[in-house]
């Protein structure tokens, strides 16, 4: 019996080494230097996540991509991977260095220690290992393809691949490159050149902004009018964000809202509000403005309800708010049902205990994400939570 007890604790533990060793084998609480010093010694290239505490796309690629074992399988042998924040201790420095200003940003190093690539915001694990893989070939580094402009070359298909690239990266070569792009196709308002200047356009300030104002129904008959007018309000929101300086001028916020977006100005300035609660982690006071918002605000608008109801997911534990949460969500899907209202749905009635539902909701969310493209590892394991 002691034999069999001992060889049971050998196999749970063996069981759990690999869960730990499957995904993405990160430093945890090496420094900087420390990190260096090792991909230098294994000859290896450092994938560095540049996140925020407060960030949730970085916390969801930290939850449902880097433990896979696919992603543990593609990079391990190849990275030296690391996790610092942005805004705490060497992190500080190493934003201000590397000019990181939205999260996750990820960095790539070579062996050397020099910035090769970069790339932001939460993907599939598909894509992250494409984008992981592709990095480490030199003519998909940014480095190599600045070096090229830089001297010089200017044909269309060049400028159109790095203007991407740029964009990628947060380089301020983007926007020049793209311009010079646009110029030598004058202009051209074909679909796959309208696709380009939404995607392209990152603030107010773009020549892609104007374009799109110009030609707002021909990019809506072409891209969708929901896409279009969200991409619009989100240019408008992040100039007024940074001008509302972390809600210390909210009147500055406001200004920016009433000069580009007046109809908008009373939805998106209570909007605002629920950010700044959401970002200092004041869950008591953002409960009842979440809810009063989503009755005044929202009742119509299922992309709004259900971001509300993942924070409530995220952040509360009483049936109350958890059942509250809940009736946002089936809102949502009522209005128009996708894969993240009943991914949503799925993990409220998990909360309270109600696997029958939850499991309902989840092949739901998990045969969407099937159809959109989107990662299923996430919705796959916690439907094997629910067996």
């Amino acid at each position: 019996m002691k034999n069999f007890m001992l060889s049971l604790l050998i196999l749970v533990n063996a069981a759990t080494a690999f869960a730990q060793d499957a995904g993405l084998q990160i430093e945890h609480n090496a420094t900087w230097q420390q990190i260096l010093d090792k991909a230098k010694k294994e000859n290896k290239f450092i994938f560095l996540d540049a996140y925020a505490s407060w960030c949730g796309p970085c916390k969801w690629m930290a939850k449902e991509v880097f433990p896979t074992p696919e992603v543990g399988s593609a990079l391990n042998p190849f990275y030296v991977s690391a996790k610092i924040d942005m805004e705490k201790g060497e992190g500080i420095a190493l934003a201000k260095k590397y000019k990181v200003q939205s999260y996750p940003t990820y960095l790539f190093f070579n062996a050397s220690g020099e910035l090769v690539h970069r790339s932001l915001g939460a993907m599939p694990a598909k894509d992250f290992i494409a984008l992981c893989q592709n990095t480490l070939k030199p003519e998909h580094q940014f480095i190599s393809l600045k070096k090229q402009y830089e001297a010089g070359i200017r044909d269309t298909a060049f400028l159109r691949n790095f203007a991407e690239k740029a964009n990628d990266a947060q380089d301020s070569l983007a926007q020049p490159a793209f311009v010079q792009f646009l110029a030598a196709t004058n202009y051209d308002l074909s679909p796959t050149n309208m696709h380009l200047i939404s995607y392209m356009t990152n603030s107010i300030h773009d020549t892609g902004y104007s374009i799109i104002l110009a030609n707002k129904e021909k990019f809506i008959q072409t891209i969708g009018k929901p896409e279009i007018e969200n991409l619009l309000e989100e240019l408008v929101w992040n100039e007024a964000k940074k001008a509302g300086k972390k809600g210390t001028d909210k009147e500055a916020f406001k200004k920016i809202i009433q000069q580009y977006l007046p109809e908008k100005t009373e939805l998106l300035c209570a909007e605002y509000e629920l950010s700044l609660l959401k970002r200092s982690g004041n869950w008591k006071a953002y409960l009842p403005k979440a809810i009063a918002f989503a009755h005044k605000y929202a009742a119509d608008d299922y992309d709004r309800l259900n971001s509300i109801a993942g924070i409530i997911w995220e952040n509360y534990k009483d049936k109350a708010t958890i059942q509250k949460g809940l009736e946002f969500a089936l809102r949502s899907i009522k209005l128009n049902s996708n894969f993240d209202n009943n991914d949503t749905a799925a993990r409220l009635y998990g909360k309270l205990n109600d696997r029958k539902n939850a499991k309902i909701y989840a092949t739901t969310a998990l045969d969407l994400a099937k159809k959109a493209g989107v990662e299923t590892f996430a919705i796959e394991a916690f439907l094997n939570s629910l067996k």
